[in-house]
């Protein structure tokens, strides 16, 4: 079974984020697999795999997102049980959107890391996803020492 990283991310600073991340983290990718779960439009092509799905929410109808969300949810959750069937993931990376936390929280059912960065544009507040995420994240990082005040124990990393 192949062991691999999974990179959860969205579209926008969230995809400039994980390739910021990608380029410092090259000297592992020998070693493991990168695989990037996104939505159709996200995909980064140096990462050794990409499974996209369907946007979860419609930025501009409300009703629109009724209709797509339950749909586009299963699909996720089917890429997260396939990659979790097929590899041996050692460990779940995101910069974020919401979406990470799904996925944090179905691979910490089978005991798996999981791995935060708040997003760099944040100064003084904080993101719906990074609430969520430092309580369930095993290592939560930010990219901005203001938000330490809001974060006590994360880990300050700088920008990527």
């Amino acid at each position: 079974m192949n062991v691999v990283i999974l990179f959860i991310y969205g579209e926008g600073g969230h995809k400039a984020q994980m390739k910021s991340l990608l380029k410092k983290m090259e000297l592992k990718k020998n070693k493991l697999k990168f695989i990037g779960v996104c939505e159709n439009s996200s995909v980064i092509n140096s990462l050794d795999e990409n499974y996209t799905f369907p946007p979860l929410r419609d930025k501009y109808s409300n009703f629109k997102t009724f209709i797509k969300l339950p749909v586009s949810f299963l699909s996720y959750i089917k890429i997260l049980y396939f990659l979790h069937k097929k590899y041996e993931v050692k460990a779940v990376i995101s910069t974020g959107p919401g979406i990470a936390i799904i996925a944090s929280m179905f691979f910490k059912l089978f005991r798996k890391k999981t791995i935060f960065l708040e997003t760099y544009s944040r100064f003084e507040t904080q993101s719906l996803t990074g609430r969520v995420m430092y309580k369930v994240a095993d290592r939560f990082y930010i990219q901005n020492k203001s938000l330490q005040k809001y974060y006590p124990n994360a880990i300050y990393g700088g920008l990527l």
